[in-house]
């Protein structure tokens, strides 16, 4: 089969590779569409989480079911199927106390395991869910990155009549804008830099470009409470994004931190102390696989939507210097098998 190798640092390569054997709990899936994550191309510029080399790349996919292991029951042939990357190990500290998705131990395409940037990829029959023949492959591969905005709003605990200011307008933030029509807060805000991407909001959330306004920060908390947000989720690997946040919360707020920032990052700690706010962190998620099948099928949702481009698996450089550069022009980027 055709595969993209990460070989090292900014090299990927169209391989030929033997198709995966599978284990006794595990699916082969003839791939149908792999999207382009802004992980992704953190691994191809820099290699952050230090994965052994080389390795085929990807983690956000959906498939034919191709092959099934001895010990997997409730998959066929032919089923249509979309994947989740994380893959809990089940033994440690974390996964026993009903933490799976913080395992210690984590399988996970791309890092651990066979990435999904192939024509076939192996996953344990646990990690994915069945798709509707309404839901086309490209859009199916985005199940994980609904789960873990689910995840970000869901530690938000923002109620019903609240109100939320998302910070980031890449592909997350603005998942999360759209799934947050299901909150029913009575106003979201959604802050980035790129009309385009805005552009990809539900209507009813209000959209600023802070680098078109003089002061995104005043011009976002005049649609909060007087006293500020119930909560602001960080979505753009920003320190500023930080301190933003802490700023536009009201007492006892919630600033949800989603994307990883590198390093140390200050925190203004005498804010934290006298609003007794809190923070805390979004990380994977917690069983949300079936939350976000429900919210791919929609039709109000329109996630599909945020796939703007599709290539085939030969034109995986221009794929991906697309998906790097073109915070104009694309949102989430797809290559299709099928």
């Amino acid at each position: 089969m055709k595969a993209i190798q990460l070989s090292r640092e900014r090299k990927l390569h169209l391989i030929d590779i033997p198709v995966p054997q599978i284990a006794p709990d595990q699916l082969l899936v003839k791939t149908g569409a792999a999207t382009i994550c802004t992980s992704d191309l953190n691994d191809i510029r820099e290699n952050p989480f230090n994965i052994p080399l080389p390795v085929i790349i990807g983690h956000e996919a959906a498939g034919t079911v191709a092959a099934i292991g001895a010990a997997v029951r409730g998959f066929r042939a032919g089923d249509r199927v979309a994947a989740h990357p994380v893959h809990p190990c089940g033994a440690c500290a974390s996964c026993t106390s009903g933490m799976g998705h913080l395992c210690t131990n984590m399988g996970h395409f791309g890092i651990s395991m066979q990435g999904t940037f192939a024509e076939y990829f192996v996953v344990r029959a646990d990690r994915v869910r069945a798709i509707p023949e309404t839901v086309p492959f490209a859009a199916a591969a985005l199940l994980e990155p609904v789960c873990v905005c689910l995840e970000a709003l869901t530690q938000a605990k923002v109620k019903p009549g609240g109100s939320l200011c998302i910070i980031g307008d890449g592909p997350f933030g603005v998942l999360m804008s759209r799934l947050s029509l299901a909150l029913k807060a009575s106003s979201v805000v959604l802050i980035g830099r790129h009309d385009f991407r805005l552009s990809f909001a539900p209507d009813s959330v209000v959209r600023i470009n802070s680098s078109a306004s003089p002061e995104p920060v005043a011009e976002a908390r005049r649609h909060a409470g007087p006293a500020g947000f119930d909560a602001v989720i960080q979505a753009v690997g920003s320190r500023r994004a930080i301190a933003d946040g802490l700023d536009m919360i009201r007492p006892k707020g919630r600033l949800v931190v989603f994307s990883a920032i590198s390093g140390l990052t200050e925190v203004d700690m005498t804010r934290v102390h006298v609003k007794e706010l809190e923070i805390v962190g979004a990380c994977n998620d917690d069983d949300m696989m079936d939350r976000a099948v429900d919210a791919l099928i929609d039709p109000a949702m329109e996630i599909g939507k945020l796939v703007t481009h599709r290539f085939k698996i030969g034109d995986l450089q221009q794929a991906f210097e697309l998906a790097e550069k073109g915070r104009e022009e694309a949102m989430k980027v797809a290559i299709e098998f099928q």
